[in-house]
């Protein structure tokens, strides 16, 4: 399936409980299992994923890793795929140029992106489009949109470590001092 030519995922309204909450709707979770299956996979924004390494900032939902999505503590190619869920609020193009090259640095294969927010992934990402779908998600909601792009070989590009706009900035204060963030990881860290 061509990114060019979206399907269309349908979810029903029928659910088994009175919500999903934070994690993916069933017929989208079924969908990346099937994308992503024997595969190592990261969910940035992950709290409430239900496969996976789950990292998120919350220590509420409970990840597997206290980590914020621009700056992943990992290192390069640290896993196969990334998925992607951001809140869905807007995010400027600077905001998702860094997510796509954070989520490009660490994943070997493919990132997954899962947002009202139709994206382009060639160029300074490194991201080919591979398959797309229109998301729909239940009665009188945004339709949602799930892009999975490819990660091209030999093209990673060292995530930013100077932010000039966006909720990453809060890091520049510990980037440019000699001690630097926290980041190294066992086995996954740089």
């Amino acid at each position: 399936m061509m990114a060019d030519r979206p399907s269309v995922l349908w979810c029903s309204n029928q659910r088994t409980r009175s919500g999903n909450g934070w994690s993916f709707p069933p017929a989208v979770e079924r969908q990346l299992r099937k994308l992503t299956a024997g595969q190592r996979v990261f969910h940035p924004f992950g709290g409430r994923a239900r496969f996976g390494l789950r990292g998120d900032i919350d220590p509420t939902v409970r990840p597997d890793v206290i980590a914020d999505a621009w700056l992943p503590p990992f290192r390069m190619d640290a896993f196969d795929v990334v998925i992607l869920d951001p809140p869905y609020v807007h995010l400027n193009m600077q905001m998702k140029n860094h997510l796509l090259r954070a989520a490009a640095y660490v994943a070997k294969d493919r990132v997954i992106w899962f947002h009202t927010t139709w994206i382009a992934g060639a160029g300074r990402n490194r991201l080919a489009p591979e398959a797309s779908w229109l998301v729909r998600v239940g009665d009188s909601c945004a339709v949602r949109c799930l892009q999975v792009f490819q990660v091209k070989p030999g093209s990673k590009v060292i995530p930013h470590a100077y932010f000039t706009r966006g909720p990453a900035i809060r890091y520049n204060r510990w980037l440019i001092q000699p001690e630097c963030l926290p980041l190294e990881r066992e086995g996954l860290g740089p």
